[in-house]
């Protein structure tokens, strides 16, 4: 089971699927678009009697929360070489018990500020390098009926560009102050209000279509030059390929604006059930060892716009993007969480849920937004 379904989605399940048959695996496809949904059904089929041998998922809580209750396995394979070769914060947060309960897939990072080259040519415009660049650049490309920033409205889309303000106003310190400690006083700093403010004022600069977008749209308007920036994850870059587009080239990428080098990590994972007899045992194994693979690896991440998860594959045919991201997860000081690996489910949907509330009234204050933020995640400490 699994949610890749857009074209560089596809394309990469795809290098899996043929290596894995070109060593005699058996392959059904489950798959269900949208990565909540696709979550969902899996849990269900689990809980149903009818799980689903290999099912794709994401670390964090949710998965740990199935390992604690016994409904998934360690991973077939997986051993001492993976502390070796994985990033720290992504071994970290694929274990339970001291054992791997998911198999990551990839690594992306949410925090990339994508834009159309041209656009920026046309306008006079460099890359932006701080918000307060960014606010003039989209005040003078709205003024040329030029839309500024290619939003998707769905809560998940508006909490990559807070996170994304959050960390460029704060840094590295702070964001990880206000999602893995979650400091009261950083909570209700300043530092928050003057985040909130940044945030509030690139309201003006989406188009009345955003509402209920899917962001691979929003990486269409991009594409077809209909808008000038988009805060996404770097699997927008699939679709940018797929598009005849090179990353990097015609659709620049850079990270959104902050005081210091960072990245903030999303990781896909397969996750594996009780195998009901040894054929699934065998084929459970099989697939961990194809996935792992150096070749398939590259192969995989090249075509959905993510690095590989391992640190020991060179940089040779991966965009200059790609080839960024690549040093960046070496350091792990420039390794964050993403609020979905870190955070309780629970207080992850009510993050969501207080950062959607602010952005789609702008009745509200900086100061009212910083506080219902703060009461929505001190609510769960």
């Amino acid at each position: 089971m699994h949610w890749l379904t857009s074209g560089g989605e596809s394309a990469s399940l795809g290098v899996v699927r043929r290596a894995y048959q070109d060593q005699g695996g058996g392959w059904r496809d489950a798959p269900v678009p949208g990565g909540s949904a696709a979550r969902a059904a899996a849990v269900n089929r689990i809980l149903g009697g009818n799980p689903p041998p290999v099912f794709l998922f994401s670390l964090g809580t949710q998965l740990t929360e199935l390992s604690a209750h016994g409904l998934v396995t360690p991973v077939p394979g997986a051993g001492p070489e993976w502390d070796r070769v994985l990033p720290p914060l992504l071994a970290r947060s694929a274990k339970y018990d001291g054992q791997y309960r998911g198999a990551p897939l990839n690594i992306h990072g949410e925090n990339w500020m994508f834009y159309n080259a041209s656009l920026l040519q046309q306008a006079g415009l460099a890359v932006p390098r701080t918000w307060a660049e960014f606010l003039d650049a989209a005040t003078r490309l709205k003024a040329m009926g030029i839309i500024p920033i290619a939003l998707g409205g769905q809560p998940w889309q508006e909490r990559l560009l807070f996170n994304a303000v959050v960390l460029g106003v704060g840094g590295r310190d702070f964001y990880r102050q206000i999602y893995e400690e979650r400091d009261p006083a950083a909570l209700a700093s300043a530092t928050m209000l003057e985040a909130f403010r940044v945030f509030a004022a690139l309201r003006p600069f989406v188009d009345e279509g955003s509402p209920g977008r899917r962001w691979n749209q929003a990486t269409a308007m991009l594409i077809r030059g209909d808008a000038a920036f988009q805060f996404m994850g770097d699997w927008a870059k699939g679709d940018i390929k797929a598009a005849g587009l090179e990353p990097g080239v015609e659709i620049g990428c850079a990270l959104a604006p902050a005081p210091e080098p960072a990245y903030i990590m999303v990781v896909d994972a397969f996750a594996f059930t009780q195998p009901l007899d040894e054929a699934t045992a065998q084929a459970q194994a099989r697939f961990v060892s194809v996935m792992m693979d150096k070749d398939v690896q590259a192969g995989l991440n090249q075509a959905k716009g993510s690095i590989p998860v391992r640190t020991d594959i060179p940089d040779d045919g991966f965009d200059t993007c790609a080839k960024q991201a690549m040093v960046l997860i070496r350091d792990p000081a420039t390794t964050l969480a993403s609020t979905g690996m870190g955070l309780p489910g629970g207080m992850a949907g009510a993050l969501d849920d207080a950062i959607s509330h602010f952005w789609n009234d702008p009745r509200m204050t900086p100061e009212q937004g910083r506080d219902l933020l703060r009461r929505s995640i001190l609510a769960f400490r």
